[in-house]
């Protein structure tokens, strides 16, 4: 009745790799924010920073559109997506306590006049701690769930270099 539809990587062509990329970015930056601000998850310093490698790739991802895909794209998109482990990787041991990280995960650059100023800014401010997870689906924190993201997306892209290696 119903056909099992098998996923064939040998018809994924580079263009789809930059497409795929495009979609999975845009839809890994949306579900963050919209995390954040219409659900209430306020960002720590490390969440803010792991968001950073996906503008990149949006913006690699653009410039493929534009010029037409090519080996080194590919190259530039897997430093990218290192990068995205390097940091999903950290808050991941930070947030399971495994690592010690000390650096305020908030900070200001206001000047109070008073100490009710400053106390009314404290009430006001959400305050975040990159060792706390305050929100995970099946256990795994956003933060393991962009390092599983970022090491698949590595893995594809190893996958399209082989596939395309000579050919661009």
């Amino acid at each position: 009745m119903f056909k099992e539809k098998k996923i064939d990587l040998r018809s994924f062509s580079m263009t789809n790799y930059f497409i795929f990329l495009f979609l999975l970015s845009v839809f890994t930056l949306s579900s963050a924010y919209i995390l954040e601000y219409f659900f209430n998850h306020p960002a720590c310093k490390l969440c803010i920073y792991q968001r950073i490698p996906y503008f990149f790739l949006i913006l690699l991802s653009f410039i493929t559109f534009l010029r037409g895909p090519e080996k080194k794209m590919i190259y530039i998109s897997i430093f990218f997506l290192t990068t995205s482990i390097f940091i999903s990787g950290f808050h991941s041991l930070v947030e399971r306590k495994l690592i010690s990280y000390n650096i305020g995960c908030t900070s200001t650059n206001m000047n109070f006049e008073n100490i009710e100023d400053l106390r009314n800014f404290l009430e006001d401010v959400p305050i975040v701690k990159c060792d706390e997870i305050l929100f995970s689906i099946f256990g795994l924190s956003l933060a393991n769930l962009n390092l599983i993201i970022s090491v698949g997306l590595i893995i594809l892209s190893i996958i399209i270099l082989k596939k395309y290696g000579k050919t661009y």
